[in-house]
């Protein structure tokens, strides 16, 4: 049986990973057409204040409220909003790659999707319901992430080999990941595909 406080915590955590995440992306594929490079100075500016603002101003009232409700334990006192500095660095290489027009913009906005979802549905569901542990990942939580990964990309590109190999691919990232996943599957997404893009193009278009 799990704990209540850490079970409302992170469908918080996860529901705001989903959303917000899937918001960026569609934002990203609608406006980065007419905003080209300036798309990135929001996110860039979200990433200084998340970064800078609980160290220079730690008793700001709005930071101390999404620490409190949304940061884990070891988060809120180590470094608050580990996880969304690292989701906005991760994502930066696709929209880079995508602005200088060597990934197409829904293919980057695809992985953000994969991102958000994947990982969102995953986490959650490994953490509450999986059985099958494997470390401290499980099997179910691989299926998940997999499963709804996979659906995600099918937001922007319809494409069902692209999007098995996303979200197969974002699955394994997420399942061995080194580092925060946040950053490791959008940047190992990125790879993969500017990859497969030169050796076997037919796979992904």
């Amino acid at each position: 049986m799990f704990n209540d406080r850490v079970f409302i915590l992170e469908t918080k955590r996860q529901l705001v990973h989903l959303f917000l995440g899937l918001t960026i992306a569609f934002v990203v594929y609608h406006l980065m057409p007419i905003m080209g490079y300036l798309i990135l100075t929001p996110l860039l500016i979200a990433l200084t204040l998340l970064y800078i603002v609980p160290k220079k101003w730690p008793e700001l009232r709005i930071a101390n409220h999404l620490i409190i409700h949304f940061e884990r334990d070891d988060d809120a006192i180590n470094c608050p909003f580990k996880g969304s500095i690292w989701y906005g660095i991760g994502i930066i290489p696709p929209l880079l790659l995508s602005l200088a027009n060597i990934m197409p913009l829904r293919v980057a906005c695809a992985i953000i999707a994969v991102l958000s979802v994947g990982d969102s549905t995953s986490t959650w569901f490994g953490k509450f319901f999986g059985r099958i542990r494997i470390g401290h990942k499980s099997l179910e939580g691989f299926l998940i992430f997999f499963v709804f990964g996979s659906l995600s990309v099918l937001l922007f590109v319809q494409n069902y080999r692209l999007a098995l190999i996303l979200g197969f691919a974002g699955a394994i990232l997420e399942f061995f990941t080194p580092i925060d996943d946040n950053f490791f599957i959008p940047l190992g997404l990125t790879i993969l595909y500017c990859t497969l893009n030169i050796i076997a193009p037919n796979l992904i278009l």
